[in-house]
């Protein structure tokens, strides 16, 4: 990964961060909580992946529940580039 993510990527990855192995669950087919799909997707989409799709089975609901999560590369990531993008990008 050598390029810049963008302030959306960012704050969809800071998102990802917050939320763990648990992730964040699917609305409507994508995730809405973590950020816009074409963040998500190209968080997925990048080499090492900083995001990934996954599914769990949840017994109380008895369906699959579909989330996405924030990678181990992705975890490094943040945490060795989190002080540069809060500089480009101030949290608000």
């Amino acid at each position: 990964m050598s390029d810049l993510l963008s302030r959306e990527q960012w704050e969809t990855l800071t998102r990802l961060y917050g939320a763990g192995r648990r992730g964040i669950e699917a609305a409507g087919g994508r995730y809405p909580a973590a950020g816009s799909w074409d963040a998500v997707r190209s968080l997925r989409d990048t080499d090492p992946p900083l995001a990934r799709e996954l599914f769990r089975y949840n017994e109380t609901l008895q369906r699959t529940v579909f989330y996405v999560a924030i990678t181990g590369a992705g975890v490094q990531f943040y945490e060795k580039q989190r002080r540069m993008y809060n500089a480009f990008y101030p949290p608000g």
